[in-house]
């Protein structure tokens, strides 16, 4: 049965009518606030990952009785609602002024809510022609969220999926599905629970209960994975030690402060090695200088390196030349004592905070933008002891394509660099730690985080977080990782569960539409 379109309503943008009737329809607009609110909250450190399990249903209400248009301007709310809540941290940012970090907060929301806006478009459009809308809805948010992995303003750090971090059973499924098949599994659960509500009472006990099903197979699937993880894990081969040197921004960047920082790092450096690891690493931008670059800070670290024989692996800012002109690079260097630094040069930069979104003549691009880096491009590895490994710097970590590209060259385990201290103890540097678990579940390898400020961890192949040093606090961790060379599902076929999703969408897409024809 098709459903009927809404009969208060007139499709006219321009006109008063549009912006009359909407707004008096008061019961969608609290229904649509009501979800973004629900999913906003779900997000880390609250542990209220649940709430995602059917904070979408009022917003698939509204979707029923809307137009395109209006499901288009619901959509929007929605995501403004939940955005604001889940990266408000970006007010917290010490390094900018209140009106530069506000007007980040500001642009962040407006362009992440627009893909809530398109989904909103796309479920009720279908929605309305077809009646099966809400059915592809799960296939609409997937596809949507696959879509924010791309390009320079690629953003996928808001993903449904995110919310479930906490829920390691949960999560497993990344293992086959990548992060993308975890927002399938929590949008159709929202359609079966919107359902369950919309049928009559003698079919809903039915509903119910697969809706149940779905609920709590991927947890029974999840524990049985851990545990077969766990069981699989051989003894440790390589020591890794973590340095959290809690130096803040201000005062790493400060000149009168800059030898303080390197004698800060020279003796965790000295402590760390007292743990017998088989390589040190610093965070990301650790050093206060072109470190490659600069011979005499430069000789200072090799000389610890050769006395200690511990290789070092630190974050720090490099330049080069491209087409003739210097560029700079936000790099990670490795420092084994020869003649030789192996150094990355990070891919995805952080929209207008590391680089600008405007060509070089545009006369203004330089204010709108807060950072001047040049992306890398190159997949490079680093070697320990003949195992190859990859580092991705900070926002990186957000990329499963990405961290998959790495996997896919070789790499065995994974080690990430981050500077979270811009945003203290906010929700950032959690939301943050919960995307690096992620990533250990969709390649079943170790992941080694290491910040500046917190948090610096380790995880297993299951996600489990087995030592941590939490925001604010410095010292050194050291832990023993197994590197892998077996590929999983995801790491050998990438994304192949989304774009099969693209593929059953687009089809029962034109079913529906030609069979209504």
């Amino acid at each position: 049965m098709q459903p009927q379109r809404p009969s208060s309503f007139k499709l006219t943008w321009i006109g008063n009518h549009f912006v009359i009737e909407t707004i008096l329809s008061a019961s969608r607009w609290k229904l649509t606030l009501l979800s973004g609110i629900l999913i906003g909250l779900a997000f880390p450190p609250l542990k209220l990952g649940f709430v995602a399990w059917f904070g979408l249903v009022p917003l698939l209400t509204v979707f029923s009785r809307s137009s395109p248009t209006e499901g288009m301007l619901f959509g929007y709310l929605a995501g403004v609602a939940s955005n604001l809540i889940a990266v408000h941290w970006l007010t917290f940012n010490v390094g900018e002024t209140l009106p530069v970090v506000f007007a980040s907060m500001v642009a962040a929301v407006v362009y992440l809510s627009l893909f809530w806006s398109l989904i909103g478009f796309l479920v009720t459009l279908i929605h309305v022609r077809t009646g099966k809308g809400l059915l592809l809805a799960p296939f609409i948010w997937t596809a949507v969220d696959y879509a924010m992995n791309f390009g320079p303003l690629g953003f996928p750090w808001v993903s449904p999926a995110t919310t479930q971090a906490d829920y390691l059973p949960l999560i497993q499924m990344a293992e086959f599905t990548g992060i993308h098949g975890i927002t399938f599994w929590l949008v159709l659960l929202n359609v079966l629970t919107f359902r369950i509500c919309r049928f009559p009472a003698r079919l809903r006990l039915q509903m119910g209960k697969g809706t149940l099903v779905l609920l709590v197979l991927p947890w029974l699937l999840g524990y049985g994975l851990i545990a077969k993880w766990r069981s699989a894990t051989t003894d440790p081969q390589i020591r890794i030690a973590l340095v959290q040197s809690n130096v803040g921004p201000h005062e790493k960047w400060d000149p009168e402060r800059r030898n303080w920082v390197f004698d800060h790092l020279d003796l965790l450096y000295k402590v760390a090695t007292e743990t017998d690891p088989q390589l040190i690493v610093w965070p990301e931008s650790a050093t206060p200088t072109y470190l490659s670059k600069n011979q005499k800070r430069l000789r200072r670290v090799k000389k610890r390196v050769i006395e200690s024989g511990i290789p070092l692996l630190t974050g720090s800012i490099d330049w080069g030349r491209e087409a003739g002109e210097r560029v700079s690079y936000n790099s990670a260097i490795m420092i084994d004592g020869g003649d030789s630094i192996a150094t990355y040069h990070k891919i995805q930069l952080v929209p207008l905070a590391e680089s600008s979104l405007f060509p070089k003549w545009v006369s203004f691009a330089e204010k709108l933008s807060l950072g001047n880096f040049t992306p890398g491009d190159r997949h490079t590895l680093f070697h320990l002891e003949d195992v190859p490994f990859a580092t991705i710097i900070c926002f990186e970590s957000a990329f499963p394509r990405l961290v998959n590209k790495f996997v896919s060259a070789g790499a065995r385990f994974l080690v990430v660099v981050v500077n979270d201290g811009w945003y203290g103890n906010t929700a950032e540097p959690y939301q943050h730690a919960a995307l690096a678990r992620i990533r250990a579940v969709e390649h079943r390898m170790a992941v080694a985080r290491c910040a500046n400020t917190g948090i610096s961890a380790f995880y297993d192949a299951s996600g489990q977080m087995t030592s941590r040093l939490e925001v604010g606090e410095e010292g050194i961790i050291t832990a023993g990782i197994s590197p892998r060379s077996v590929l999983t599902f995801y790491g050998r076929h990438g994304d192949l569960f989304t774009h099969s999703i693209l593929v059953i969408f687009v089809l029962l897409g034109l079913w529906f539409w030609h069979r209504e024809k």
